[in-house]
């Protein structure tokens, strides 16, 4: 049993260790691709915001029972920042 679990620790280790190198490569080269491409980065983020917002708007429109009540959107929003703000300062 003893030699069962000296096995075992053995292996966590090793793991442990591969892993740890891993993070260690990894790491450097994220940084240098966000480092070496800022302005695609950039754009790329806000490609994905603007897709988004467009997507939730389209979405909204061809719900005929909210496109008629823009004032019922607007409560929902602020509803949805006032949830999502309680939830942020909950959970500190």
């Amino acid at each position: 049993m003893r030699d069962v679990l000296k096995e075992i620790d053995a292996v966590k280790g090793s793991v442990g260790n591969a892993v740890d190198a891993t993070g260690r490569f990894v790491r450097p080269v994220r940084d240098s691709l966000f480092m070496r491409f800022p302005i695609f980065a950039t754009l790329l983020v806000a490609f994905g915001v603007a897709a988004t917002f467009f997507g939730m708007e389209r979405l909204i429109t061809e719900v005929a029972w909210l496109n008629e009540r823009p004032l019922l959107i607007l409560l929902f929003g602020l509803g949805a920042l006032v949830v999502s703000g309680k939830l942020y300062q909950k959970l500190g």
